[in-house]
């Protein structure tokens, strides 16, 4: 694996950016995902732009809200018309917005029977982990930040009402994104707390490039793994999963495991792309102390554009339900 340095953004970067070109594929948008384990919630939310499409540009959603006794949220929809958001250079996609105008990020959800309105405060600087060439920059993902963090605030759904107090990962990514260039991948990132974030990415591309990074930051340090590998528990569905294990082979010999135990999942799709999102527990070895992650995956070796009609583990269909 190639040691880079990391390169990092400023606040001003938090906000929405004007497109470098009149390509339909240009995007840009936010993500994360949270959880908090003592309350029993969490949410993964991505809102994307895409500015340049035909007819005032599009927007996409992929919006999600599980509790631990089942009650799940889902809406998903990359054909949304354009809207501008309510706030300077912010976001909005549907029932959903992400907020830049103040100290932090805020993310507010608005659907049917579900509203969440949570602020995120930053453990370390907003950094790109990704390589500065390749398939998986030049095509998905050119100029690109994540950090992870602390999330408060308020969440409702069913009925139901939590005061959060948890933690996230998240990413902003704008440029170029071709979806058709992803083949299959494994994103699993997440956090302890301030002393200790972690992520990995392999990425499996259409020019059958393969990429593989992955990272510790340790009190806001970033430490690149010399290698890193990923093992899924697949459901026979071909698309979920019941959680796996990960594994940073760091410089100085030392080996670090992570074993990540699904909550809830749900399934994503952007245009020809679907993946799995899971909200999991993982649990820092050698010590009785609980962190989040997010493993997130995808399987398309041969570049199908079929819809998905089965999710063992994951929810697919849109709007409140239990699980089973």
């Amino acid at each position: 694996m190639t040691r880079r340095m990391s390169k990092q953004y400023s606040y001003e970067d938090e906000g929405s950016h004007e497109p470098a070109s009149d390509d339909p594929d240009w995007q840009e948008s936010v993500f994360v995902h949270w959880y908090d384990r003592h309350a029993g919630i969490g949410g993964v939310s991505r809102i994307g732009h895409e500015p340049n499409r035909p007819d005032g540009g599009r927007s996409a959603l992929h919006c999600f809200v599980a509790t631990t006794e089942g009650i799940r949220f889902r809406r998903n929809d990359f054909q949304l018309p354009f809207e501008p958001a309510a706030s300077p250079r912010g976001f909005r996609s549907g029932g959903s917005e992400w907020h830049v105008d103040a100290a932090a990020p805020r993310l507010v959800i608005n659907e049917p029977g579900v509203h969440v309105d949570l602020r995120m405060d930053n453990f370390y600087p907003l950094t790109d982990f990704f390589p500065p060439q390749g398939s998986m920059t030049e095509d998905f993902a050119k100029d690109h930040y994540e950090t992870s963090g602390r999330i408060r605030g308020s969440a409702r759904i069913d009925g139901r009402s939590f005061d959060v107090d948890g933690m996230y990962h998240r990413d902003h990514s704008w440029g170029l994104r071709k979806t058709m260039t992803l083949k299959s991948h494994r994103w699993i990132s997440g956090t302890f707390g301030p002393d200790l974030s972690f992520g990995s990415i392999i990425w499996h591309a259409a020019d059958e490039s393969m990429v593989r990074v992955g990272y510790l930051v340790r009190d806001g340090e970033v430490n690149y793994a010399a290698d890193v590998d990923a093992v899924t528990f697949l459901e026979p569905d071909g698309l979920t999963h019941r959680g796996g294990e990960v594994r940073w082979w760091m410089p100085d010999g030392d080996v670090f495991e992570l074993r990540a135990e699904p909550v809830d999942a749900v399934v994503a799709h952007l245009h020809n792309a679907y993946y799995v999102d899971s909200i999991c527990d993982v649990r820092l070895p050698g010590a009785d102390r609980w962190g989040i992650c997010d493993f997130e995956i995808s399987n398309n070796a041969r570049l199908g554009t079929a819809p998905v009609g089965t999710s063992i583990n994951a929810a697919l269909t849109s709007g409140l339900t239990k699980r089973q």
